[in-house]
């Protein structure tokens, strides 16, 4: 038996550690991409823009200043190079338009962001597939995801 990770577990899990170089106290969320070959293009992390800081004392203040996770990794990619973008949230609207940009078209995550439940139907408008992964151990399912009535994912229990 194979005890290994699969490549969008272990893209994942480094996604989690990336996620831990955030200053956000409330959310800490991290991104990793993946090229072709399966080697680490960038990482990235939710945080203030490079050289700045945010008051993080006041949740609802500081959304409206921290980058995301998955701009602080995709800005060092080039369109069609990825592919394929763990993060250990699933990407809002926002980010999914940034992703459609960057020609993305895999995209895994642990957790739902149930603050944003246009971002799957915009993923799937623009051909991204949304993978949840709940267990870094077990195979894929297809299911229809609780939290998003109206849309399929994939979710890896």
């Amino acid at each position: 038996m194979n005890n290994r990770l699969s490549w969008e577990c272990y893209a994942l899990e480094l996604a989690e550690v990336a996620s831990k170089r955030s200053e956000d106290p409330f959310l800490r969320v991290g991104a990793v991409a993946l090229r072709e070959d399966n080697s680490v293009i960038s990482l990235g992390f939710n945080g203030a823009p490079p050289g700045k800081t945010i008051d993080w004392s006041n949740r609802d203040e500081r959304r409206k200043r921290v980058c995301h996770a998955e701009l602080a990794c995709l800005r060092y990619c080039i369109p069609g190079e990825v592919k394929l973008l763990a993060v250990t949230l699933c990407p809002c609207s926002e980010c999914i338009k940034q992703i459609a940009m960057y020609k993305i078209s895999k995209v895994v995550f642990r957790d739902y962001y149930d603050k944003d439940d246009f971002a799957p139907k915009l993923a799937k408008e623009f051909g991204i597939d949304l993978i949840q992964i709940n267990n870094l151990t077990s195979s894929p399912q297809k299911e229809t995801f609780d939290s998003a009535p109206y849309y399929e994912f994939e979710i890896i229990d």
